[in-house]
């Protein structure tokens, strides 16, 4: 059997699994909330404590933020992630450290037809890069390139890339950001405090009085059309979402697909669903026909990220 962690900013997910007719299977699994915890050996103390501390014979560990040299330090987390100090509290296991995109590259071939939903099925291309973008706590940028007869995940930082504002309301967004953290990234726009900041401005831009909505709250009464400025919130966000992916896709020309993970896109399906996300996505003046070829698929399994921790730590035992 294999640990793995999916260390996020706002939850730590946990799960033991073992390989059953060719598929992992979950045995154990648990959420933790991580600005609650001082460290992930603390998390994985826990859960390993209240599942009885099965044996394993490795662990994966994928983190929201850039691992060089086997550390980590989160980005939207305080604290540090140290491979070989999870590995001496584990008991000398095998760990592999490696940023949480990555981990989803690696998931995408345990998934099924079920664990997708195409929102353009373009002219995919055997053997050609894939790219990897989600929205969550933050926003993650991966991609999957040829490597032989195989494909590496590799990790990104693209979301901290400078925010390109497109119309007069996406503008002012930017002022609105700027005054408040100088430098604006998609992240600040594409993620759950992303939503809550656009919500927030297009209320006082509308001079309707302060208003604070957590992310959940605003994509429900979005889609439920019960909060006109919610509406008005998760339209700018998808619109940004689907503009950012339509950046990259032309930056790495992904033509095996384009895969929208994290744990915001399953929520608000319908809306990405609608046409507003992939209009933006090839509102690229004269590519857009070049985007119209590379497929688009969202992501709605939300066990990916474990599912890939899991075949990174395989790998590293030399199991088959």
């Amino acid at each position: 059997m294999y640990l793995a962690a999916d260390i996020g900013g706002t939850n730590c997910r946990v799960a033991i699994s073992d390989i059953q007719d060719g598929r992992w299977r979950i045995r154990y699994r648990g959420t933790y909330p991580s600005q609650s915890y001082p460290s992930a050996e603390w998390i994985l103390r826990d859960f390993l404590g209240a599942c009885g501390s099965p044996a394993l014979t490795g662990a994966g560990i994928a983190v929201a933020g850039p691992v060089v040299d086997g550390r980590a330090q989160l980005t939207n987390v305080t604290w540090q992630v140290d491979a070989a100090r999870l590995a001496a509290a584990l008991d000398d296991l095998p760990v592999v450290l490696l940023n949480d995109f990555e981990a989803i590259g690696h998931g995408l071939s345990a998934l099924g037809t079920e664990d997708l939903v195409t929102l353009q099925p373009g002219q995919p291309q055997s053997g050609a890069p894939k790219l990897l973008v989600g929205a969550g706590t933050g926003l993650g940028v991966g991609l999957l390139v040829p490597c032989g007869d195989q494909y590496k995940a590799l990790s990104s930082e693209g979301g901290h890339a400078d925010f390109a504002p497109r119309g007069d309301t996406e503008v002012a967004l930017l002022r609105h950001l700027s005054e408040r953290h100088g430098h604006v990234s998609w992240e600040r726009i594409v993620s759950g405090p992303g939503l809550e900041a656009i919500y927030g401005f297009l209320r006082e831009k509308a001079e309707e009085g302060p208003k604070v909505l957590p992310a959940s709250e605003v994509a429900e009464a979005a889609l439920a059309q019960t909060d006109t400025w919610a509406v008005r919130a998760l339209e700018t966000f998808v619109s940004a979402y689907g503009a950012f992916a339509g950046n990259l896709a032309l930056a790495l020309l992904p033509r095996g697909g384009i895969f929208v993970a994290g744990g915001i896109a399953p929520r608000i399906l319908p809306k990405l669903t609608d046409g507003l996300f992939l209009r933006s996505f090839s509102a690229k003046g004269r590519f857009a026909g070049l985007l119209a070829e590379m497929p688009v698929h969202v992501v709605t399994n939300g066990d990916v990220g474990l599912l890939g921790a899991l075949e990174a730590a395989r790998a590293r035992s030399g199991a088959l």
